[in-house]
């Protein structure tokens, strides 16, 4: 029914007959891809045994892809085999990038580094952008500036994340191979890290994203590993010390880090034994917060002169159903209500108002007329709600439709790789920051279009479908979870590999947008762990070295 409704707010309302049997169809498409996500994970479950002739009558192929696949059981040696094996994969999209894809917020960064003026400051730096994102972007700058060119700072970079991001992935399927799940899991796994466009195109980005995405998925094993061993792992000084770490680094990196580090700690919690592992968990949730809310902007922002970040990524769905609200009834609103929002909106948000997008409405900057117009704000819009309900619906469901609606006459959400390709976003910016200009703009153009166009077809669309990857999948997952949690096939210890999953997708929800290129990096985090949750289903029972 949402996805019907995405349609119906698209097009422009009508057709009703037309669009209960829309809600029809999708409905028996959506349980018809369950029963078949059912099957795959009976057949994820059960690993095939060769006998000694079945082997003689492999195919030439089938022995090639034995002598390459890797053992993730094995020693450092096959390790070394899955990095390489899976650094091959990736080099076609490392050469076509060369020397690296750069998104526009890193240009912002860049010359926050240089101390030029920017989209978001006049050349001090800020928080808009999480801090010791922009100090390894301005590392990497600088290398290649003292080497002789940007350039060779983008590739550099790029190289860099490209081998720790291989390396994260590796880690990840080894953790699942020694964590009693079936060996179609874990290979399909690796299989999936290899070979999936969208993963290597953008863990080689240019993007404060991509720098989350390994500390993100390292935290998630630290996470699965507390779960399976019920905390015990935490006695461990070093598994502590590594676990408040790696929480510290994803809270650092993303602005919404430190909330997924809190859920994380609080879901992680109801399943360790013992008061002294919650307290540990609890503990280091509360540090997290300690450092983001108060250590950085009440000590070190104002020692380094860094410009703390704005409150209006906090409220920006509050700010685009007021925007839209102020255009669609404008004249209904009181003239208290009219000043409050247009106070606190940017100049002209009505008429500027992007259904796809919050930026023209929220803005970049938090002035101290926003500061004191924020609770009038946050309570003319509550107000508002109850009068206007669905405008308030529109304006949310059209803005976050990409994680609801398939790919419609109007809107495309699928998993466009467009802008990725980019080497650095077009504007007057690029050529004050010295970086890198693509010379194969109809290369890439032609890679997008036939993205698109593949994403179209009937068989492909659910596959490289946005919301196939935040909705669909996930709540499979949970479903299939719970059913096996009830038969008692499924212990809760390894029912909490879905935390990873669970703590990523409430910020799916309030994200700024969901069918423009720029929610494609909100959505890989749902990439990265999608694999987990498939591999939980195909435990069978605790393993023998579990607790060890």
């Amino acid at each position: 029914m949402l996805a019907e409704y995405c349609a119906y707010l698209d097009e422009g309302g009508g057709g009703n007959v037309r669009r209960a049997l829309h809600v029809i169809a999708l409905t028996v498409f959506f349980m018809v891809m369950t029963l078949i996500f059912e099957r795959f994970i009976d057949w994820l479950g059960h690993d095939s045994k060769q006998t000694e002739n079945g082997h003689d009558r492999l195919s030439i192929m089938s022995r090639l892809l034995r002598r390459i696949t890797p053992d993730f059981t094995g020693n450092r040696r096959q390790t070394l085999k899955a990095i390489a094996v899976m650094a091959v994969c990736w080099l076609p999209y490392y050469v076509l990038a060369l020397p690296g894809e750069i998104w526009y917020d890193t240009v912002q960064q860049v010359l926050q580094w240089k101390g030029l003026p920017n989209a978001i400051t006049s050349g001090a730096w800020s928080d808009h952008h999480p801090v010791l994102d922009t100090l390894i972007f301005g590392v990497f700058y600088q290398l290649g500036a003292w080497i002789g060119h940007p350039s060779v700072s983008v590739a550099l970079y790029t190289t860099c994340i490209a081998a720790v991001a291989i390396a994260v992935f590796v880690y990840t399927v080894r953790y699942l191979a020694k964590s009693g799940v079936s060996r179609k899991a874990y290979l399909g796994a690796f299989l999936f890290f290899c070979v999936f466009p969208f993963i290597p195109i953008f863990s080689m980005a240019m993007v404060k994203d991509a720098v989350f995405l390994p500390l993100f998925m390292l935290f998630s094993v630290q996470c699965m590993e507390v779960a399976r061993t019920k905390g015990v792992c935490l006695k461990n000084r070093r598994t502590l010390a590594l676990f408040m770490m790696l929480a510290f680094l994803v809270s650092l990196t993303k602005k919404t880090g430190v909330y997924s580090v809190a859920l994380a700690c609080i879901l992680l919690a109801f399943v360790v034994a013992g008061n002294r592992a919650r307290v540990k968990l609890l503990g280091t949730a509360a540090t997290s917060g300690l450092v983001i809310f108060i250590l950085l902007p009440l000590v070190l922002f104002p020692a380094c002169h860094i410009i703390p970040g704005g409150k209006q990524e906090m409220i920006a769905i509050p700010m685009q159903q007021s925007a839209l609200l102020l255009r669609e009834h404008g004249d209904e609103l009181s003239k208290t209500d009219k000043d409050i929002l247009t106070g606190m909106l940017e100049p002209n948000a009505a008429e500027n108002y992007e259904w796809w997008a919050v930026d023209k409405v929220k803005g970049t900057h938090w002035t101290q007329q926003r500061e004191r117009l924020l609770r009038p704000f946050l309570q003319a819009w509550a107000k508002n709600a109850t009068k206007y309900p669905q405008t308030y619906a529109k304006a949310y469901f059209m803005l976050e439709q990409g994680w609801i609606a398939l790919p419609n006459s109007i809107v495309n959400e699928n998993l466009q790789s467009n802008y990725l390709y980019t080497r650095t976003a077009s504007g007057k910016n690029t050529g004050e920051a010295g970086l890198p200009q693509s010379r194969h703009t109809k290369l890439y153009d032609g890679i997008d279009q036939f993205v698109i166009w593949l994403g179209n077809q009937f068989f492909m669309q659910p596959w490289l479908s946005r919301a196939f990857w935040v909705t669909w999948l996930p709540f499979m997952q949970l479903y299939e979870t719970v059913r096996r949690l009830r038969a008692k096939e499924l212990s809760w210890a390894y029912a909490a590999w879905l935390v990873p999953m669970l703590v990523s997708l409430p910020f799916m929800w309030i994200s700024g947008g969901s069918v423009s290129p720029e929610g494609l990096r909100y959505l890989m985090p749902m990439l990265g762990v999608a694999p987990i949750g498939c591999a939980l289903l195909t435990v069978q029972q605790q393993p023998s070295h579990a607790n060890r």
